[in-house]
């Protein structure tokens, strides 16, 4: 009686290996951040630098300026005289802030302000506050 080999054949175990490889490309192409996912990182950190500056010109009872432009956003105290106390590169390249100022009184409660974050790809959100509540993410 003749024994039949065991175990699998070389072209077997290259088209699982095949299969594994294509699994796994999918999987970390779908794990790319969208535009939508990196702005949100961004609002997240203006809003946490925003916040802060808040909290600041409260306890410094001095009015401070949130200003962006293409490489980042910085925060001056008004009237602007020396280096700026929060100093911030954007995460993602073309990132872009409109307005690009935004005044913060050192008043408990803040005029209503409204920020849009955007980016080259066309994706866009909003943050704001109503002047009492903290800055959030806007729907």
């Amino acid at each position: 009686m003749l024994l039949k080999p065991a175990g699998f054949t070389l072209l077997e175990l290259l088209v699982v290996l095949a299969i594994i490889a294509s699994a796994s490309a999918a999987v970390v192409l779908s794990l790319r951040d969208s535009p939508q996912t990196r702005l949100q990182a961004e609002a997240e950190r203006v809003i946490a630098v925003l916040e802060a500056s808040r909290a600041d010109a409260r306890a410094s009872n001095t009015a401070m300026r949130w200003h962006a432009d293409d490489q980042g956003f910085q925060v001056h105290t008004l009237p602007t005289t020396g280096p700026a106390v929060h100093n911030m590169a954007w995460l993602h390249k073309g990132t872009q802030a409109s307005p690009v100022d935004v005044l913060i009184s050192a008043e408990p409660v803040q005029a209503r302000s409204r920020l849009t974050l955007s980016h080259d790809s066309g994706a866009s959100l909003s943050i704001g506050t109503d002047g009492a509540a903290a800055f959030k993410v806007l729907p």
